[in-house]
């Protein structure tokens, strides 16, 4: 799965409304989301990560943050994330079959952000 966009309290809202569905959907044992197109991560996107986490975890299942921005990662590091999450650098398009995509656009980057937060 792949998000695309700002994962702050927008992206996470619609994260946590269009995420559900998906899940009950296709009902995967694992999933793969690529946040590498995730170009804003603040702390409600932190949250969002969590939530998905343990909705994985309650099911059986178990999530993968795959391919993160640079930005991203740092954040995720320094919340020490790296080390209660499965974070993976490789690419997963090559192991999954193009079928098995599904793409998530989130709330378009905001212009009225502060450059320094990026």
């Amino acid at each position: 799965m792949t998000l695309h966009g700002d994962l702050d309290f927008e992206g996470a809202a619609e994260l946590r409304r269009r995420l559900p569905v998906l899940l009950a959907r296709h009902q995967p044992l694992h999933v793969n989301l690529d946040l590498a197109h995730v170009t804003f991560l603040d702390c409600s996107g932190v949250r969002a990560l969590k939530w998905l986490d343990r909705c994985m975890r309650g099911h059986g299942g178990t999530l993968t943050i795959v391919r993160p921005s640079r930005r991203v990662l740092r954040l995720l590091r320094l919340l020490e994330f790296d080390h209660r999450l499965s974070i993976s650098q490789e690419d997963w398009h090559d192991i999954v079959p193009p079928e098995n995509w599904k793409t998530i656009r989130l709330a378009s980057p905001r212009t009225d952000r502060d450059p320094s937060l990026n």
